[in-house]
């Protein structure tokens, strides 16, 4: 809030109320995360027991494998959001200000550098310690906004990678849907065919469940990123053109963050799209024509269902692709230059 008031009614400089934009709309859209997350909990909650229940669905070890690959996937994109995410923001909140240093203001009194203003219009906050408080303040809230991010990106990466494994696992299914039958285990083509039928209805809903939860939060991401990823690029510009080598670095690490999250969101609507697709040519590639025929007229509802394509929306206005993602990136482009023409 003091960063806001500053910015919109004390900050006289245009490219500084343009620098500070894009600090403030990166709390206002975090702000906003963390609200959808909390008014998604309940569909959150929802699938987090659909994990539980897969995994104790498990029967061959074969399955778990798969199963454990795909955790491992989404482990790895969270930990990449993380690093690329806490590198540039911790430097942001940090680094930068120190770097600064000290400067004289017109009175000739010493200012020390925050990672937000405005603090000042409520008490002095040039004084010791209310200087260091309000510094490690800001700290801490940068790395609660920071974890925002890195939480919205790793539910993201978590279900859909787990979404993927269960498509894995059917194909598994599939594959042996024509062995021998084995009676005594109760191992027959009825009951293989049932558990098709079943793994792949609890995959459609739970590739649902997704793209509800995280409307909200991609139509908020892709909305920021557009924006912020302009400032940035347009902030790298300014300080190229000072030589501030350490806050070129610093924006161009939270240029990568912003740029690799909204990626990670496009690639996972991708391939959530591609893997639910795949499902029914998988059914179709097997040896369906020995499968009876009152019987195997059951996999045609498979194959219709596959075509239905389950990706993750921005608001359900916008499918999230690779596609999408391009169009994000030359859109922050078209806005850099429209920026760069309205400051000169």
């Amino acid at each position: 809030m003091p960063c806001g008031v500053h910015m919109i009614f004390r900050e006289t400089d245009q490219v500084v109320k343009i620098i500070l934009m894009g600090p403030f709309g990166f709390y206002l859209t975090n702000c906003c995360k963390y609200y959808f997350i909390l008014y998604r909990s309940n569909i959150i909650k929802n699938c987090l027991n659909h994990l539980k229940i897969d995994w104790a669905r498990v029967k061959t070890e074969e399955d778990r494998q798969k199963m454990i690959e795909s955790v491992n996937v989404g482990r790895n994109i969270t930990k990449l959001c993380a690093i690329f995410t806490f590198s540039g923001g911790v430097s942001y909140h940090t680094v930068m200000p120190i770097w600064k240093g000290s400067t004289l203001n017109e009175l000739n009194e010493t200012i020390r550098p925050l990672a937000y203003p405005g603090n000042d219009i409520f008490f002095d906050c040039q004084k010791t310690p209310i200087y260091e408080f309000i510094f490690f303040l800001h700290f801490i809230c940068g790395l609660v906004l920071l974890t925002i991010t890195t939480g919205a990106c790793h539910l993201a990466a978590v279900f859909a990678t787990h979404a993927c494994g269960q498509v894995d696992t059917l194909k598994l299914q599939l594959q042996n849907l024509l062995k021998k039958e084995n009676s005594k285990a109760n191992d027959t083509i009825d009951n293989r065919m049932a558990s098709i039928i079943q793994s792949h209805v609890r995959i459609l809903d739970f590739s649902k469940s997704i793209e509800r939860m995280l409307r909200e939060v991609c139509l908020v991401e892709v909305g920021a990123s557009t924006m912020i990823i302009c400032l940035l690029e347009y902030y790298c510009m300014i300080e190229w053109s000072n030589s501030e080598t350490i806050n070129i670095l610093t924006y161009l690490m939270l240029l990568t963050a912003l740029t690799f999250n909204i990626f990670i969101f496009c690639y996972i609507g991708e391939i959530l799209n591609e893997q639910c697709s795949s499902i029914g040519e998988s059914t179709y590639m097997i040896n369906w024509y020995k499968i009876p025929r009152n019987k195997g007229k059951y996999l045609m509802l498979t194959i219709a269902s596959s075509k239905n394509q389950r990706q993750l929306t921005a608001g359900g206005m916008l499918d999230l692709s690779l596609h999408s993602f391009g169009n994000i990136i030359k859109t922050s482009l078209v806005y850099l230059n429209m920026l760069r023409t309205v400051t000169e």
